[in-house]
């Protein structure tokens, strides 16, 4: 099958893009399966998708590979909070796309009273045997009362929806004004994704389709821009070397290794050799400009 006639039949997923608005795009990558393109502002996102009956279900099994490294999943959730926890004080928490639960086992080590969202009834229901309290819903439309939570968190979850807009706002809506949310997604600017997107797995077919997989690929600045447009401050790109609510010995090993950490990380973004990138952000107040909380 040659990939022109495919992709004239393919359906249009996301027309315009998600941050600027724009209908106009550079083909990125070409399937016959679905088409990715970029727009000038900087934005991968997918344009269109065959009906293939193929696409991944939306988490109606649990993945048994997050089983097999929970542990080092846990300790690094624990780390991506305190990240949070250098910029907002403390509170209820929820982490949106929880999975087996790793990162609401990380927030209870904490000390914070966790909740949890789930698409998939299967994994929340492994979330429940364990003792969380996790609800079954979208991120575009969640099961809480607003203003209710201190800390968010969603890893991986933000590239999977066509609709990114409507899930901050409903993230800025469930969020008390002055909290903190931690996003982690692909890096749009991953080496092998900038330079060869054809055979990056970033794109390939398998795992994407019209209703499942990625949607978008976002960049640093791609996902500030849309954060800050939605009511969010960014106050930190990449892992913070040095928390402040972490335990007295880790912050002296921390703040003792800062500065070989600050050069691996700056030698590693730079090369695009992430494959993830990972960012805080605090909900401005109603009425606060971009400047401000």
């Amino acid at each position: 099958m040659s990939v022109e006639p495919a992709i004239a039949r393919q359906r249009v997923v996301i027309a315009a893009c998600p941050l600027c608005g724009a209908t106009a795009a550079t083909p990125y990558a070409s399937f016959p399966e679905l088409l990715w393109v970029k727009c000038a502002c900087g934005l991968v996102y997918m344009r269109s998708a065959l009906d293939t009956g193929n696409s991944p279900p939306l988490g109606d099994s649990v993945n048994q590979r997050y089983e097999q490294r929970l542990r080092r999943r846990i300790s690094k959730s624990r780390h991506q909070i305190l990240d949070v926890l250098n910029f907002v004080a403390p509170g209820p928490f929820l982490d949106i796309g929880c999975s087996l639960g790793y990162t609401l086992r990380a927030a209870v080590d904490l000390g914070l009273t966790a909740r949890g969202l789930e698409i998939s009834e299967a994994a929340a229901r492994v979330c429940r045997e364990q003792g969380y309290d996790v609800r079954v819903g979208t991120m575009t439309s969640m099961p809480f009362e607003s203003g209710q939570f201190q800390i968010v968190t969603m890893k991986h979850v933000l590239e999977h929806t066509p609709l990114p807009r409507a899930a901050l706002r409903e993230v800025r809506r469930v969020l008390k004004d002055g909290g903190g949310l931690f996003i982690a997604v692909p890096h749009g600017h991953y080496r092998k994704a900038v330079r060869h997107p054809q055979t990056c797995r970033f794109f390939l077919p398998s795992g994407h389709g019209p209703t499942g997989g990625h949607f978008i690929y976002y960049t640093p600045a791609t996902l500030s821009r849309l954060l800050l447009e939605e009511g969010f401050t960014v106050v930190s790109v990449h892992p913070q070397r040095v928390h402040r609510r972490a335990s007295l010995p880790l912050r002296l090993l921390q703040t003792v290794s800062a500065p070989l950490r600050w050069a691996g990380q700056r030698l590693v973004y730079g090369l695009g050799l992430k494959k993830e990138f990972w960012l805080v952000a605090v909900k401005r107040a109603a009425g606060a400009g971009a400047g401000g909380r």
